[in-house]
């Protein structure tokens, strides 16, 4: 596979969006891999598609002006969590938290949901035990999105 540029692009997931109910079309930051062949790394964490993670290669087509991804090339190792916290105020904590674990994670538009970018580097079983906590707590409900570590 080429190298990436560092040229970006937009590229777009087009699914039903069971958090919100309804058809979606998510779109995700991504590096050119090669153009010509439809092949495109993500940049940024999904927040709501399942089944990828960022620095992901994904095969996109060009429908209607915007490149739509048609599937997974390469995992990137990266697991994505996506979180909503019950009281928006305990969110910055969590998130505090969870970069200390060394996770990266990006707020949405909706009050206390964010996603978590898992890198293949971490030890995924501390945060796993971490957010379980939490949840039994009731204080924020999460879902592996997508889960590429290993329990």
């Amino acid at each position: 596979m080429e190298e990436e540029s560092e040229e970006y692009t937009k590229v777009y997931f087009e699914f039903f969006n069971d958090i919100l109910d309804e058809d979606y079309v998510e779109s995700v930051w991504a590096a050119v891999v090669d153009e010509t062949e439809g092949l495109y790394k993500l940049k940024n964490i999904p927040f709501f598609v399942k089944g990828y993670s960022s620095e992901d290669t994904v095969y996109a087509e060009l429908e209607d002006d915007r490149l739509v991804v048609k599937g997974l090339v390469e995992e990137s190792g990266n697991s994505t969590l996506q979180i909503i916290c019950f009281k928006e105020e305990s969110a910055e904590q969590i998130q505090k938290r969870l970069e200390e674990f060394g996770c990266a994670w990006e707020g949405s538009h909706l009050p206390g949901y964010f996603s978590v970018d898992v890198s293949a580097d971490l030890d995924y079983e501390p945060i796993r035990e971490y957010l379980v906590d939490l949840e039994e707590k009731e204080i924020l409900s999460y879902r592996e999105a997508c889960l590429a570590h290993k329990e």
